[in-house]
């Protein structure tokens, strides 16, 4: 089954209980970044002086209508940086259409439930755990040393900015892991411009998370 990576980061940041392991603001900043990467993988945009444009050669790929509408934003919105698109972009809304998009394929089982025993909630639990331990699996096996793939690089970057690296990869000790996450981020994988594209939304996703916790602890 092909999921976006958007799909692939929801996913993995949910615990067996169906709970989210990413505070909503790295949840919400995390997927903009996502869908960004995507636009990126596939070539929709790329980053010229340090601003995120809609590439001038669309080729569109899949259709789906969370790429589509981010996509004809940029196309249409003055040049911004990675990290202006990424706080411009993340929604609950988008987010919870992710999720249901999940549901949709049968990797979650979206499930009512109360906060508090009050206020009406939604837990999404998995259908599938093969599914994310797989992908888990897999991204460790990157980690400790396998040949990646341009989205390979690009979902470890992303967890990796949203302080889930730790987590998602436990077997692996922390100096081996950051040092491989920094090489995977400076190799030559895939076309330069996706690259950079890449690269620099992760970048934006890191600065955007930090500067609302700074915010958030009035640093």
């Amino acid at each position: 089954m092909e999921l976006t990576v958007a799909e692939e980061l929801l996913l993995l940041g949910r615990g067996p209980d169906g709970r989210s392991t990413m505070s909503g603001l790295v949840a919400t900043r995390g997927v903009a970044g996502a869908l960004l990467i995507e636009l990126a993988l596939r070539e929709r945009v790329i980053v010229r002086d340090g601003k995120l444009l809609a590439a001038k050669d669309d080729t569109g790929g899949p259709a789906d209508p969370e790429l589509d509408a981010l996509y004809e934003q940029i196309r249409d919105g003055r040049p911004r940086s990675p990290k202006r698109w990424v706080q411009k972009a993340e929604s609950r809304r988008v987010n919870a259409r992710v999720l249901a998009g999940l549901a949709a394929k049968g990797v979650l089982r979206a499930e009512p439930h109360r906060v508090l025993g009050l206020f009406p909630s939604t837990r999404w639990t998995g259908q599938d755990p093969a599914l994310a331990d797989g992908i888990r699996g897999h991204l460790t096996a990157v980690v400790q040393g396998e040949s990646p793939n341009a989205r390979d690089v690009a979902l470890i970057a992303l967890v990796d900015a949203c302080g889930l690296a730790k987590k998602l990869f436990p077997t692996v000790d922390a100096h081996t892991r950051k040092a491989r996450i920094k090489e995977l981020s400076q190799a030559q994988w895939g076309a330069a411009a996706v690259r950079d594209a890449v690269v620099a939304v992760r970048a934006g996703v890191a600065a955007a998370i930090a500067s609302a916790s700074s915010a958030s602890s009035g640093g």
